[in-house]
């Protein structure tokens, strides 16, 4: 990988999303831009040196996001982005080896963050009428999704006819290729019959 320059560790960012971007991983490179622009910012500079990455600073910028009300899982996942393009930079010489660099600040994952609508939200979500045409199709692929065992948009555009087989479909996941079997409901059977109809 090369570097523009000795100390750029923004610069390394930039490199590497771009090449995300080529790559078509256009979400990630949101998120990956998102956190330099976070740490930019911190640092009162848009042009961050890998020298002014210390655990010091790190630390700081966690109290930083913390105290800006981000939750403990955007807080990790904005450290491993650092910590992932800080490596680079470490691979491609351009970054001197820390040991322990990252190991004051949080990069783990809290599963006991809640991600579920609570049961009265997805009731009126899945079922109220939106009072729209454009929006009964939107809540009827919604609610497919929903039925789908929490398919995702993406999975759902890309499904072929022939992937609906008696009840269950059968497909390979977009960003992952991992295959997927799905027992489906006869209702779920209907709205699709539906959609296809409109």
């Amino acid at each position: 990988m090369q570097m523009m320059n000795k100390n750029g560790f923004s610069r390394c960012a930039e490199f590497y999303i771009g090449r995300l971007r080529k790559e078509g991983r256009h979400s990630t490179a949101h998120v990956y831009k998102n956190a330099i622009f976070s740490f930019s910012k911190f640092c009162g500079t848009s042009n961050v040196s890998f020298r002014q990455i210390t655990r010091e600073r790190l630390r700081r910028y966690g109290q930083y996001l913390y105290e800006c009300g981000l939750k403990p899982n955007t807080i990790s996942t904005y450290m491993r982005m650092l910590r992932s393009i800080y490596n680079r930079g470490v691979e491609a010489g351009s970054a001197p080896y820390v040991p322990r660099l990252f190991h004051d600040v949080y990069t783990g994952v809290d599963v006991r963050q809640k991600k579920a609508l609570p049961i009265g939200e997805l009731r009126r979500l899945l079922y109220e009428d939106p009072k729209s045409e454009r929006l009964r199709r939107t809540q009827a692929i919604a609610a497919l999704m929903f039925q789908f065992c929490g398919m995702s948009f993406a999975d759902l555009a890309h499904l072929e006819k022939s992937a609906l087989d008696q009840n269950v479909l059968r497909y390979n996941r977009i960003k992952t290729k991992t295959p997927m079997s799905v027992e489906i409901l006869d209702t779920a059977k209907e709205m699709i019959n539906r959609l296809r109809s409109n």
